[in-house]
């Protein structure tokens, strides 16, 4: 009897790789709690650099702002810077400016001549010369001559935004400015005026200079605009002044203030605080602004 082998059959074990559901909830959540950590930081990030830039805009307007305003007033008349309630500024640009001559010329061959072409404090005066080196000062258009002008803000005849003396301080009828419509004009080296003009007082440094009208810079609401082309007047403007240009310097304004203070008898310190704000951020810088008075 042949005996045959047996065969048994032993099945093949296959190896299922793989996650189990509550494994598979695990590293979702892990991942949902890691996204919300980098979306925080970046976002984060991104809204500092937000800020960051937002904030050097303003600080940008506002120097801009007060560069403008320092290069404007520098130029001012000496003793022509007023400030009135703190959220306004005039003053009167100087269009240009030579130097008179104050003494007789020894040299000249004509003692009388050289008399006259000096300028005449004691009465009415039609012509003088101007010392100069070679170039004249350019003539502007409607041009008003000013002075000797003093910081007696207002006061008649001694200031550029009073009226003509009264007798008391100085001549009745003399001023440190030549009155509106009074034609003056370049001849060789001589300036001449029609009709004569008795200046009120000389200036120290033998200076006299070109100007036309006023100007101001407002604060008001949430502007700051400059106003010009407009006539000097004894009282200084809080609105926008009648017949004035107006040029907006920067909005966004939410806090102004402007102080005056006299250092010495020839400078004085013109100090400029300004707030702007945009989207919540806001910036505060302030400047000091030397101003000459010597006239």
């Amino acid at each position: 009897m042949a005996i045959e082998p047996i065969m048994k059959v032993i099945p093949r074990v296959v190896n299922h790789a793989g996650f189990t559901l509550v494994e598979l909830v695990i590293a979702i959540s892990l991942m949902g709690v890691v996204s919300v950590l980098v979306t925080t930081m970046v976002g984060n990030q991104m809204l500092g650099y937000v800020d960051t830039a937002r904030r050097a805009d303003l600080v940008a307007r506002a120097d801009m702002a007060l560069q403008v305003m320092a290069r404007d007033l520098r130029n001012a008349v000496p003793y022509s810077v007023r400030v009135n309630g703190g959220n306004a500024v005039e003053w009167v640009p100087m269009l240009d400016w030579g130097r008179y001559r104050k003494h007789a010329d020894s040299a000249h061959a004509d003692p009388v001549a050289a008399q006259a072409a000096t300028v005449d404090f004691s009465a009415a005066d039609t012509v003088f010369d101007v010392l100069h080196t070679g170039t004249m000062p350019i003539l502007p258009a409607n041009a008003r001559l000013v002075m000797g002008n003093t910081s007696a803000m207002g006061a008649a005849g001694v200031n550029l935004y009073g009226g003509t003396g009264s007798g008391v301080l100085v001549p009745a009828g003399s001023h440190v400015i030549t009155p509106i419509g009074m034609n003056v004009a370049i001849s060789g080296n001589q300036i001449t005026l029609a009709p004569g003009f008795q200046f009120a007082l000389g200036s120290a440094a033998g200076r006299f200079y070109l100007v036309n009208d006023a100007a101001s810079y407002l604060c008001t609401s949430d502007t700051i605009t400059r106003y010009g082309g407009y006539t000097i007047q004894s009282s200084q403007p809080t609105s926008a002044p009648s017949g004035a240009e107006s040029a907006l310097l920067i909005d966004g304004v939410t806090s102004c203030q402007f102080g005056y203070t006299a250092i010495d008898a020839t400078f004085g310190m013109l100090t400029i605080s300004l707030q702007i704000t945009d989207a919540g951020e806001s910036v505060t810088l302030v400047r000091s602004i030397t101003i000459e008075n010597r006239s």
